[in-house]
């Protein structure tokens, strides 16, 4: 997303809310939007659903008309950039940190953001290719812990970081 000025923002990269679909149990055929505080858009308490496995579509013609009308009034929420700058603001000061929150702040493509338990995951990390920060990204990926990985793309390399559940992100540069 770009700007009137033509540049990048956070505001102007901010993603319509989504929601679960859901069905009523006892009155199937219209799928409703599962909110966040246990019960569809239009009220139904979460408990009376059945919740899938995919994203509630507004323009679906089986979409509860009152579902739809919350949706589209629902508040946008932050894009992957915004998300991840936020969690990136709590890493230890540095200049890997401050690089990588002005290349966020420009909108840069993140390549992967999943979670896991490290030792199914740490292929996603590219350790073998980080030139700056690798022991302690090999340390925490050695460790038996659920974690996140970002890698967020550069024309030379990339920053890959570190989510780890119970402590501040740990920032890592890897070369192409």
């Amino acid at each position: 997303m770009t700007t009137d000025d033509g540049g990048w923002s956070f505001a102007s990269a901010r993603e319509p809310a989504r929601f679960a679909a859901a069905e009523h149990r006892r009155f199937p055929g219209a799928e409703h939007a599962l909110g966040a505080g246990h019960a569809t858009l239009c009220g139904i308490p979460e408990v009376q659903l059945d919740v899938y496995r995919h994203l509630f579509g507004p323009d679906d013609a089986r979409a509860c008309p009152r579902c739809r009308e919350e949706a589209a009034a629902a508040s946008s929420v932050a894009c992957v950039q915004e998300r991840l700058h936020d969690k990136v603001l709590t890493a230890a000061p540095g200049a890997l940190r401050t690089w990588l929150l002005d290349v966020l702040r420009n909108g840069a493509e993140i390549d992967v953001w999943i979670s896991g338990p490290a030792d199914r995951i740490a292929v996603h990390a590219h350790a073998d290719r980080i030139t700056d920060g690798a022991e302690i990204v090999k340390d925490l990926l050695a460790a038996p812990a659920h974690i996140g990985i970002a890698r967020v793309v550069q024309p030379f390399g990339e920053f890959v970081v570190l989510l780890p559940e119970h402590t501040g992100p740990i920032i890592a540069w890897a070369d192409r």
